[in-house]
């Protein structure tokens, strides 16, 4: 029993050693169009990995009602994240949305026409996090600039606000 003790120490150890050098964090996102009163602003979940103290990427899923959008970045921290609790982010990524219209159309039917669409768009960012070490947390606000490959269409004005909890 006690060498099968040791055993699964020696497997688990290293395990419990390697997730302490690597950071990930889960939170809420939001997506905010600051210039279009018009625009819905989008909520949904993100996740990020930081592979350095300087470099890490992150995922993000968001949608309303007629929009579901996927997207990944990488981003640079400017200060290391291990003496500073403040940080500015510079980050580029790319982004799949996916738009539900319905149009109605005069006439006899008077039926809804439902319309599809999907958009690429590229983005660059500028923000701002600060880490909470005490409750595990992160806030971040970013300002963001979405290029939309299939019009080339720049869509500024874009600001991206969110909480992560650290998991390490």
């Amino acid at each position: 029993m006690k060498k099968l003790l040791w055993i699964l120490c020696a497997f688990i150890f290293p395990l419990a050693l390697n997730a302490q050098e690597h950071d990930w964090a889960f939170g809420l996102f939001g997506d905010l169009k600051l210039d279009d009163a018009a625009y819905d602003a989008s909520f949904g979940v993100q996740g990020k990995y930081d592979f350095s103290n300087h470099q890490s990427v992150q995922a993000q899923i968001h949608g309303r009602g007629d929009l579901l959008a996927v997207g990944a970045d990488y981003l640079v921290n400017i200060f290391d994240k291990e003496k500073s609790n403040f940080n500015i982010f510079l980050g580029a990524g790319l982004g799949q949305e996916f738009f539900t219209y319905d149009y109605s159309v005069e006439g006899p039917d008077d039926q809804p026409i439902r319309r599809k669409e999907n958009f690429t768009k590229a983005n660059g960012q500028v923000g701002l996090s600060y880490y909470f070490p005490t409750v595990d947390l992160s806030l971040y606000i970013a300002y963001k600039l979405k290029y939309q490959f299939k019009d080339g269409i720049t869509e500024p004005n874009y600001v991206m606000l969110g909480l992560r909890y650290h998991i390490w």
